[in-house]
């Protein structure tokens, strides 16, 4: 890893743990310098601040969103890490972004569609949602229609129920990342 390079690109997602070195759940204290200081210079640094709709987060990008982090203005701690268009970090070293939603059928076929936001999920890979569109509606889509669909990111997931379902996607949904195209 280079020495302007905060966050590991190239390191395994490790399903509702850990993308590019970052833990879910952890705390940023440490973090905070990095993110104040390049925040100000956005257009020439690795970490931009975005702003969001919500009251209760901030979101990061680094490196122009290819790391998208959101944090709990109350509690200091990550709540949402996405890895998107650039991320070398793959989950097994099977599934990565840019993979094709037939090539993922193909690692897994036990991954099914859920709208909104248009993500892919397995109970064989608990933890992570592949998120191929923000426009699927499974009401009146088919998972066919989308077979060559890019992977647009990969977000951590770890609230579980005791059947293995996620109560985040089950209470609250997943916000789709708004990706630069």
């Amino acid at each position: 890893m280079e020495k302007e390079q905060y966050f590991d690109i190239e390191a395994p997602i490790i399903p509702g743990v850990s993308l590019g070195g970052i833990q879910q759940g952890m705390e940023v204290k440490g973090l905070e310098k990095m993110f104040r200081t390049d925040q100000y210079f956005a257009r020439d640094k690795k970490i931009s601040l975005v702003t969001t709709p919500s009251l209760r987060y901030i979101e990061y990008w680094y490196m122009g969103g290819i790391i998208r982090l959101k944090v709990d203005i109350y509690d200091g701690r990550i709540t949402n890490i996405i890895a998107t268009k650039g991320y070398q970090g793959t989950v097994n070293g099977v599934l990565r972004v840019g993979m094709t939603v037939r090539e993922v059928l193909q690692v897994d076929a036990g991954f099914s569609c859920y709208s909104p936001p248009g993500g892919l999920m397995s109970p064989n890979f608990l933890g992570i949602c592949l998120y191929f569109t923000p426009n699927f509606d499974a009401e009146t889509d088919s998972l066919s229609d989308y077979m060559d669909n890019k992977i647009l990111g990969i977000g951590l997931i770890n609230e579980f129920n005791a059947e293995g379902d996620d109560v985040y996607v089950m209470l609250y949904g997943l916000n789709h990342p708004r990706f630069n195209g």
